[in-house]
């Protein structure tokens, strides 16, 4: 905490310095940027579906779907969801799915 006597200054990182003794003025080398693309591991040509994390298990598109409504209407059975908003999420659900395949 800064008092009046002495004020707060900010820190200023050092300069790198060559084995010469020099200070280096030479810009830091840039960091590799990689592609968000899927590799072909994950996204392999005509597989539909989705590739689980961490355990790299490949789903098919369908039974995430059943997954996904099964859970969201046993989430409104039991009452953590209520129905109003698990009929919003799913109507939203299916309206971005439409929207997403049609291509618009």
């Amino acid at each position: 905490m800064a008092t009046p006597e002495t004020p707060r200054t900010r820190r200023t990182p050092r300069a790198k310095v060559a084995s010469d003794g020099v200070p280096s003025t030479a810009p830091a080398a840039p960091t590799a940027i990689t592609s968000l693309a899927p590799t072909p591991e994950v996204a392999q040509s005509g597989q539909s579906g989705y590739v689980v994390p961490f355990v790299h298990v490949h789903l098919s598109e369908r039974l995430v779907n059943a997954g996904f409504w099964t859970v969201l209407a046993g989430s409104a059975a039991l009452g953590v969801v209520d129905l109003p908003l698990a009929a919003l999420i799913g109507g939203s659900v299916y309206v971005a799915r439409h929207h997403a395949r049609s291509g618009a």
